[in-house]
C-alpha cells in the first residue's frame, strides 16, 4: 500500500511545511509576550528570547516536545542566567533604540550623532542577535557569550548582513501588513534569526574541523 504521505504532491507537503512553520512562529509569539510580562518585562525579555531560540533549536533537530511545558522549564531554567549572561546586550541596544526614536522625532536622524546612533544601533542589534542562539547552542562563561558574538560578528560580516536583511524583510512585512505584526513579528524573528545562526555556527565549526583534520600529522 503506497504511503499516504509519499502520494501527496510535492506543492503540498512543501505547503503544509511553510503553514507548519508559520503556526511555529505564532505560537512562539504568543509564549514570548506572555513569559516577558510573567517576568516583568524587564527580566522577562532575555529568558523568553532564549527560550524562544532552545526551543527552535530543538525543532530544527526533528525533536519532538511539549511547546508551552518546554518553554516554561527553559524559562525558569534561565531566567537568572541569561539575564547574566546578556542582559547588557538588550539594555544598550534597547537605549540605543530610544536614541535612534529620539533623533527620529526631533528630525535630526540625518545628523552625524544621528547616523552614528544608527549605525551603534545596527551594531548592538547584530551582536545581541547573535548571542540570544550562541547561549541555547554553546556553553560558555556567562562573561564571554557577549564577548564571543561581537568576535564572531567581526569575522562574519556578510553572515551578520543576511541577518539584519532579514530583520529588515520581517519590520517591512509588518509595517506592510500591521494587522499581522502583534501576532507573528517577534516569533518570526526568534525563528529566522536562530535558524540562520544555527546554520553558520554549524558551518563554521565543521569548516575548523576540516582544517584540523587537515593540519594534524597522518597517523
Amino acid at each position: 500500500m503506497t504511503n499516504s504521505a509519499s502520494a501527496m504532491p510535492t506543492w503540498a507537503l512543501r505547503a503544509h511545511a511553510v503553514f507548519e512553520w508559520v503556526w511555529w512562529m505564532a505560537y512562539v509569539n504568543v509564549l514570548w509576550w506572555v513569559f516577558v510580562l510573567a517576568g516583568g518585562v524587564v527580566f522577562g525579555i532575555v529568558p523568553s528570547s532564549t527560550a524562544a531560540a532552545d526551543l527552535t533549536r530543538r525543532r530544527l533537530r526533528g525533536d519532538v516536545f511539549p511547546v508551552a511545558r518546554s518553554f516554561a522549564t527553559a524559562w525558569r531554567r534561565d531566567l537568572r542566567t541569561s539575564n547574566l549572561a546578556l542582559g547588557l546586550g538588550f539594555l544598550v541596544t534597547g537605549m540605543l533604540a530610544v536614541g535612534v526614536a529620539g533623533q527620529l522625532a526631533a528630525g535630526a536622524i540625518g545628523s552625524a550623532l544621528g547616523i552614528s546612533t544608527i549605525v551603534a544601533l545596527v551594531a548592538a542589534f547584530a551582536i545581541t542577535a547573535v548571542s540570544v542562539p550562541l547561549y541555547v547552542h554553546y556553553e560558555l562563561p556567562l562573561g564571554a557569550y557577549l564577548v564571543t558574538a561581537s568576535r564572531w560578528a567581526m569575522r562574519n560580516i556578510l553572515h551578520v548582513v543576511l541577518l539584519v536583511l532579514g530583520a529588515v524583510a520581517i519590520a517591512g512585512v509588518a509595517s506592510i501588513l500591521p494587522g499581522v505584526a502583534p501576532f507573528l513579528t517577534v516569533g518570526a524573528w526568534l525563528t529566522l534569526s536562530t535558524a540562520l545562526c544555527i546554520a553558520f555556527f554549524t558551518a563554521n565549526d565543521r569548516a575548523l574541523a576540516e582544517r584540523a583534520a587537515a593540519a594534524s600529522p597522518s597517523s
